[in-house]
């Protein structure tokens, strides 16, 4: 079968594909939608505007520059594309985190992995088409807002296939730099495009966000915008993870069943496992229990205080929460072997999954390589 790209800390992709029950399969997606939707809503109530959400959450606003002040889009379009990145334990799989608003770009590996699989099984197999799902959840917010079906691939994680693609499901499309924007757009307040989809590799300099800006000025909406950076911040799921007064019995329940025990790292009490404790104590006397995450993903690394020595744990421990930029999060131990599975959403559309397989002894953040299907 074709597979994605080998990297260093990953085994070889697997001879044939990695096949769930098509109960289990949906679950992944079942349940990254509705931990979404409690995280989407937690961050909500921080706050009237997206940019008070952002101080109420104790985030850096440098690492979720605003590229719009649109308020209504920014709170309907911020789950445009999400996945839940889940480790397989011994009580099935547990989401150690939400990804939001990181690209809606090129799903070709994902794509490319599940064709292969089913035409090899003669098509007893299923998966979910991400291309699919990512132009039908377009098409309903062209539809929903009344516009046209135009839209501007902008960055350089696009594929001339991406675009081809969306033309052959009744989009007008090209791609384009930052360096092309506002001007490609042509009139003002009347654009040549409808939709800007940014892509992952997402513009550092001041003169490319700033292009971004005039383009969102002059009529385009851009996707993903800031809001949805603001769910994947790891804080938002600790809010989830504690629990909040409005959350139902049921929603309780799916938390402590699919989400591991996560808490800011800010000093002071907290329930674990019934017990009231002193949390940097706590995290200090249980090592190989936790992990320390920075709140924004690939801000800095995650330190498994199994995989290191008392010495480097409590230095991580105490930089943690002398910078309160952190997430502690409850170890999950990989069963039967270190497995993890990204399922991706485009507006609630189950769009496909990912398998990464990580070697022994080597922190679980490789690439991907393979895409389950289900039977």
């Amino acid at each position: 079968m074709t597979a994605a790209q080998e990297r260093p800390g990953e085994r070889p992709p697997p001879a044939r594909p990695h096949v769930l029950p098509h109960g289990r399969y949906d679950e992944l997606f079942e349940t990254t939608a509705a931990l979404l939707a409690l995280v989407r809503r937690a961050v909500l109530a921080l706050g009237p505007t997206w940019p008070e959400r952002l101080v109420a959450l104790g985030a850096d606003p440098a690492d979720h520059p605003p590229y719009s002040g649109l308020e209504s889009t920014e709170t309907d379009c911020c789950t445009m594309l999400a996945s839940g990145e889940f480790v397989v334990g011994e009580t099935g799989p547990r989401l150690v985190a939400l990804g939001a608003g990181a690209s809606l770009d090129s799903a070709e590996d994902v794509t490319a992995l599940s064709s292969a699989s089913q035409g090899q099984a003669g098509g007893t197999l299923f998966a979910h088409d991400p291309r699919a799902a990512r132009a039908a959840a377009l098409a309903d917010l062209c539809a929903h807002r009344g516009l046209p079906r135009s839209v501007a691939l902008v960055g350089p994680g696009f594929a001339p296939d991406d675009a081809h693609d969306l033309r052959q499901r009744g989009f007008t499309t090209a791609l384009l730099g930052p360096d092309r924007l506002p001007g490609a757009l042509g009139r003002p307040g009347r654009p040549r495009y409808a939709l800007g989809l940014l892509s992952g590799a997402r513009p550092a300099a001041d003169q490319d966000r700033a292009r971004l800006r005039d383009a969102q000025r002059a009529g385009l909406l851009l996707l993903p915008p800031l809001s949805s950076t603001l769910l994947a911040d790891r804080r938002a799921l600790a809010l989830v993870s504690e629990g909040l007064p409005w959350m139902t019995h049921g929603e309780r329940s799916l938390v402590e069943r699919r989400l591991p025990w996560t808490r800011l790292a800010l000093a002071g009490r907290t329930w674990w496992h019934g017990t009231e404790q002193e949390l940097p104590e706590l995290l200090l006397a249980q090592r190989e229990r936790f992990v320390v995450k920075h709140a924004v993903a690939g801000a800095g690394p995650l330190v498994a205080g199994h995989e290191t020595d008392e010495r480097t744990w409590t230095a991580a421990v105490r930089r943690a929460f002398r910078n309160a930029d952190s997430v502690v999060q409850e170890y999950v131990r990989p069963a039967p072997a270190p497995l993890t599975l990204s399922a991706r959403l485009f507006a609630d559309r189950p769009g496909g999954c990912r398998v990464r397989y990580p070697l022994a002894g080597v922190s679980r953040r490789a690439a991907p390589s393979a895409a389950p299907r289900c039977r």
